[in-house]
């Protein structure tokens, strides 16, 4: 009838299955891009990684400790740890005005992702404890406008141009 070895095989597949189902692995999923907790923080050299390298060092401790852990990952500890390395990042960015080396380097963006492979895992986060912050001494942007006086002579030049232009348009015959 059955030989043992095709039933042992049968009951071995099933066993996979439950075992691959049992232990998920936490996937944050970033536009396109699939990665582990580690791999989000993975930016290339530059000096935002080089100011914020204790906060870098930091969560990455402590994704090495938590593993594959949803748990672990998404603990209190752990997302104050991403947000404060996301922040160090982003404030780095702005005081300094320079690029940001990498789409992952203070990005709300990754905080979003990782709220949401928190949310995939039955662990609720809130938009506060995930959030980037603007930098206290951040003033806005840089509007380049003209002072009182120098918008006078500009729009009188101007209107003196226009209406000489009209003038000899006006009396071409």
């Amino acid at each position: 009838m059955f030989s043992p070895v095709v039933l042992l095989a049968f009951f071995g597949v099933l066993a996979s299955q439950v075992l691959a189902q049992s232990f998920p692995t936490f996937n944050i999923t970033v536009g396109t891009m699939n990665m582990t907790a580690p791999q989000i923080l993975q930016i290339p050299d530059s000096p935002v990684k080089t100011a914020c390298s204790t906060n870098l060092t930091e969560t990455l401790d402590l994704f090495g400790t938590c593993g594959d852990d949803p748990k672990c990952l998404c603990s209190s500890q752990t997302v104050s740890s991403l947000v404060n390395t996301e922040t160090c990042m982003f404030h780095n960015l702005i005081s300094t005005n320079s690029k940001a080396p990498s789409p992952l380097a203070g990005s709300n963006v990754v905080l979003g992702a990782y709220s949401t492979a928190c949310g995939q895992s039955n662990f609720t986060l809130t938009a506060n404890e995930t959030a980037l912050v603007l930098p206290g001494n951040w003033d806005g942007l840089y509007v380049a406008v003209l002072p009182l006086g120098a918008t006078v002579v500009v729009v009188g030049v101007g209107a003196i141009m226009g209406f000489s232009a009209l003038y000899i348009l006006s009396n071409l015959e």
